[in-house]
């Protein structure tokens, strides 16, 4: 049997084990490197093995060539919607393919190199998704603030004017992108790229993610009186896009106002 005060250390040390699971939406793309959706991030690391040309100095650059390598094999990996891929699109012209790869050389180191005891060396790198010149400038060509509501203009609102919206689709399977899109139950898109003024799409993306609630609304993005909606399916060949009731797609377009927050992109998406 326990001691009480030995009782009491494991259970304090469960809470804290159990709290400190990290909220971060990522993914592995076919072991070449990680996607962080929380920080819209890609991680990769490359290898270089001991000796070669150069010494030390071209053992670090052949590391820093193949992390490029596999960084751009993680891009590639990207969803950029519910039908296309990054490496889909990057196939349909050559001048998006190059554009492509010039955005993978923008990568950063993540820290210094890692000498190994067989003697190679391991250096991470990150690149960013957003902002200019990133991944987000070369995927998103379109985007504009003209799309008007669907649903007329009720003004029953209730809890005032909404600072950003939050889709708790936690349950559904979904899986980021880069471009979601938010359907009601006719199919019609009530959130899409042609929602969002391009300079917020280049900014910070069409949406952010995480995955609970807490962390959605502690996220500056949406502000500090976001609409939160439960999602009832996913759709789309990548399922990355979400169905939400008849009803709350008339909330989100009940007045014009309404809009500006999903012309800036003040989108979270809750997943699994």
């Amino acid at each position: 049997m326990l001691r009480p005060y030995r009782h009491a250390l494991i259970v304090l040390l469960s809470l804290t084990l159990v709290g400190s699971v990290p909220a971060q939406v990522s993914e592995d793309v076919n072991g070449h490197g990680t996607i962080d959706w929380s920080d819209q991030v890609v991680r990769a690391t490359g290898i270089s093995v001991q000796g070669g040309v150069g010494g030390r100095a071209g053992q670090i650059r052949a590391a820093e060539l193949d992390a490029l390598r596999q960084i751009l094999e993680t891009v590639k990996g990207i969803r950029v919607n519910s039908e296309t891929t990054v490496e889909e699109y990057m196939l349909s012209s050559d001048r998006i393919q190059s554009r492509i790869e010039g955005v993978a050389k923008n990568f950063q180191r993540a820290g210094d190199p890692v000498y190994k005891p067989d003697g190679s060396i391991e250096l991470t790198v990150e690149m960013n998704m957003a902002g200019p010149g990133q991944l987000y400038a070369e995927v998103f060509t379109n985007g504009n603030s003209t799309a008007g509501s669907l649903y007329g203009t009720s003004t029953n609102l209730g809890s005032g004017v909404y600072t950003g919206l939050i889709i708790d689709a936690r349950g559904l399977g979904i899986r980021p992108a880069l471009a979601p899109s938010i359907l009601d139950q006719q199919n019609q898109i009530i959130y899409g790229e042609r929602y969002v003024e391009r300079q917020w799409l280049v900014q910070q993306g069409m949406v952010e993610y995480a995955r609970d609630l807490a962390t959605a609304r502690a996220n500056d993005r949406v502000g500090s009186n976001p609409l939160v909606i439960k999602a009832v399916d996913a759709t789309g060949a990548n399922r990355t896009d979400v169905v939400v009731s008849s009803d709350n797609a008339r909330l989100l377009h009940a007045v014009e106002k309404h809009l500006t927050f999903l012309h800036q992109a003040r989108v979270v998406f809750i997943v699994d």
